[in-house]
């Protein structure tokens, strides 16, 4: 179980709940929010859908200097892996079964590390979209080497694309920070979970060899390529991805 800190601060998220059935926790991705899940949904209400907001997207909390973690642990993959598993294992005892989760690019790296600090115990099963168990290389989603230069480019990336809900730039530099050198692929080859993986053919932040790498690392694991499909898989397939993820998960 999550200690009592981790337990406080995951119930300070921003988090959002749909649907009926089967617990299912749906995890963002580096600079996007909550809301990118929003074109799969509908699929998948015949399930709790719970999709939370990581810190410093949303209307979740942000780091001050009253917290006793530094920025960067804050923004860290093993404080967002730790919270989300409080979340899980809050749902399963709330609801009395298993959880599903799905992660989409950097939620990706957040299942896998989850399943490396905490194991499987209470969970039923994955689903793994536009994302990677070894950033590097070939999954460059940012290039800067300081914090300041990260802090720009995720500016300068969420102008260009027109993102309208977006990551503080502080947030996606250190959580990039924690991503950039690490390897889950020890942590992949154990999945014990039944487990679907998802990935746009035209992926070119996270190419599909490192989709494809889980498909076949990842024992059983369900492979589902999307043809013409880039990085946002739901935003560019929300009608397939959410298909195919309800019929995998049963909902």
């Amino acid at each position: 179980m999550a200690n009592p800190s981790i337990h406080r601060s995951a119930q300070t998220l921003d988090c959002r709940f749909a649907g009926q059935g089967a617990p299912l926790l749906l995890v963002h991705g580096i600079q996007g929010t909550a809301d990118a899940w929003l074109p799969v949904l509908p699929a998948l209400l015949g399930r709790r859908c719970a999709w939370p907001n990581l810190p410093g997207r949303g209307l979740s909390p942000r780091w001050s200097a009253a917290e006793p973690l530094p920025r960067e642990r804050y923004y860290h993959l093993d404080h967002y892996a730790d919270l989300v598993h409080a979340l899980a294992m809050d749902l399963a005892e709330r609801t009395g079964q298993a959880v599903a989760l799905a992660g989409w690019s950097m939620g990706v790296s957040v299942i896998l590390n989850l399943l490396a600090r905490h194991g499987d115990a209470g969970l039923e099963r994955l689903v793994l979209i536009s994302g990677t168990a070894c950033a590097t290389p070939g999954a460059v989603w940012f290039r800067g080497e300081t914090p300041e230069a990260l802090e720009r480019e995720a500016r300068e990336r969420a102008e260009r694309l027109q993102l309208k809900a977006v990551a503080d730039a502080d947030a996606v530099a250190a959580s990039w920070a924690s991503v950039r050198h690490l390897d889950l692929r020890e942590t992949a080859r154990g999945i014990r979970l039944p487990t679907l993986v998802a990935h746009g053919e035209l992926d070119d932040e996270c190419p599909l060899a490192h989709g494809r790498w889980l498909a076949d690392h990842v024992p059983a694991a369900q492979w589902l390529p999307l043809p013409g499909v880039g990085h946002s898989a739901m935003a560019q397939a929300g009608a397939t991805l959410g298909t195919s993820m309800s019929a995998f998960l049963g909902s």
